[in-house]
């Protein structure tokens, strides 16, 4: 790790001559760095531990879920979403993730969506925080609406996307009334480009599985352009959206690579 081979004083830069950079190495900094870096593990492994729990409680694993794919998701979204003062969006992305992945496997098994909207209460209460289960249950029911129209053949990795942002975002409160929303032309780009990044390198994954190297340097060069679209537009364009919304959409997108 980079604070393992951080020499703090002994650090010495070479250029012309050798000199030493106390602003930048110092002890004092590489103490702060390991005491930070323990104090955020334990912070981490208290939340995995919470939602072990809660995956068990559930009985996610009869639904074809592993805990495994439960702890990808936590590392997914602790590497993104760090600061211990995000917890419920770190924990939102994480519940969401690993119970569209239980969802996904059981329709697979079962052969489709069917009955889904019967269960969509129970399915909330799984994820939900606070009062934001309104929201929430209708980001859901349009990700089992694009399960029931896709099925099994088509990805739904863009729409799964779309789900992480939008569960990330009304856990702590900053997502946009339904209308705002619908109105809100730059919100609506962010959504779009994510759910075709993110449909296309899941589509890319899935064809080189079966073996089709086709095509691949042109879904290559679709997903570069696109990304490079949408990290102009969370870095340096839509100044009308929240900058910790527009980074949702970027961090979602950088853990399907």
């Amino acid at each position: 790790m980079y604070h393992d081979h951080y020499g703090g004083d002994t650090d010495v830069w070479i250029a012309k001559v050798l000199y030493r950079m106390n602003l930048v190495s110092n002890d004092l900094y590489l103490r702060m760095a390991k005491t930070d870096f323990r104090e955020y593990q334990k912070l981490s492994r208290l939340e995995w531990n919470g939602l072990r729990k809660w995956y068990f409680r559930n009985h996610l694993q009869w639904y074809g879920g592993t805990p495994e794919s439960a702890l990808t998701a936590y590392f997914l979204a602790s590497a993104n979403i760090f600061e211990p003062s995000r917890a419920a969006e770190r924990l939102a992305w994480a519940r969401t993730a690993t119970l569209a992945d239980v969802v996904t496997s059981h329709f697979r098994q079962v052969g489709g969506a069917k009955d889904s909207m019967e269960n969509l209460e129970a399915l909330i209460d799984l994820v939900s925080f606070d009062d934001a289960s309104g929201n929430l249950r209708e980001a859901w029911k349009q990700w089992l609406m694009a399960w029931t129209t896709k099925g099994s053949h088509v990805s739904i990795e863009g729409d799964t996307a779309l789900l992480l942002v939008r569960s990330i975002e009304i856990c702590p409160g900053r997502q946009l009334l339904v209308e705002q929303k619908r109105n809100d032309w730059e919100y609506s780009q962010l959504e779009q480009l994510t759910s075709s990044i993110c449909h296309k390198l899941s589509t890319r994954v899935l064809t080189q599985n079966r073996g089709n190297t086709e095509n691949t340097e042109d879904f290559d060069r679709q997903v570069d352009l696109e990304m490079q679209e949408l990290s102009w537009r969370v870095h340096q364009g839509c100044h009308g959206i929240d900058r910790e919304t527009r980074q949702t959409f970027l961090h979602v997108v950088k853990s399907f690579y």
